[in-house]
């Protein structure tokens, strides 16, 4: 949808039902709104284009850091890790500059695996006795019952670390169910830039990239 921004200068305004309406007939507080959203629509617009072009940057900014930290310890990549796994952290010179680049998976869960995997666990914990039965239940809740409605993938991997630990076949069962429903959706770099005040400590500039989308070409 094409973006129109009316002016007292058009004879006719369009509604959103597509209508033509004369300007004279265009209530005072409609143009208002219409000439506010205009300056916010293009000033958020070029916020965005900066965010992209900045994400950019920092994104191929970690990729030379990387290799050059590898190049100097004579270390090779990861080919199980990937190309932009982990984390990374440097600074400029005098350490007045701080960047932060971090990868993140995001992982998707197979439901009808996940919803059998849960039908498991419940089994478990209607049998099992001792301490660790109040601790897997509340991890269960909370894993697979969050507040989103959505699997709560930090509790899954903790229900996974328990599986050397717990032979109950469901507990067992349960776990082969939750391996196998996991997959990699997509994976998110999250930055961080700091500058370092007068008194030491490391202000971190407000940016937020979770919903910017590298710039493709």
């Amino acid at each position: 949808m094409s973006i129109k921004i009316h002016t007292t200068k058009d004879a006719t305004w369009r509604n959103a039902a597509g209508d033509s309406v004369p300007v004279k007939f265009v209530p005072k507080a409609d143009r208002i709104r219409e000439a506010h959203a205009a300056k916010i629509h293009k000033a958020a617009i070029h916020a965005e284009k900066v965010l992209q072009d900045l994400h950019s940057l920092i994104h191929d900014s970690m990729d030379e850091i990387r290799a050059l930290i590898l190049s100097e310890y004579e270390l090779k990549a990861s080919k199980r890790a990937g190309k932009h796994k982990g984390n990374i952290t440097w600074y400029n010179f005098d350490k007045s500059i701080k960047v932060e680049a971090e990868m993140n998976d995001i992982v998707k869960w197979d439901q009808p695996l996940m919803a059998e995997a849960l039908a498991q666990l419940n089994q478990y914990i209607s049998k099992s006795m001792g301490d660790a039965h109040q601790l897997i239940s509340e991890l269960v809740k909370s894993a697979f019952a969050n507040s989103r409605g959505m699997i709560d993938s930090g509790k899954v991997f903790q229900l996974l670390k328990y599986e050397e630990k717990i032979k109950s076949q469901p507990f067992q069962k349960a776990c082969q169910l939750m391996k196998a429903a996991q997959s990699i959706d997509r994976t998110k770099l999250y930055m961080r830039v700091w500058e370092r005040m007068p008194d030491g400590q490391y202000r971190n500039i407000n940016l937020n990239f979770s919903n910017i989308n590298p710039k493709t070409t």
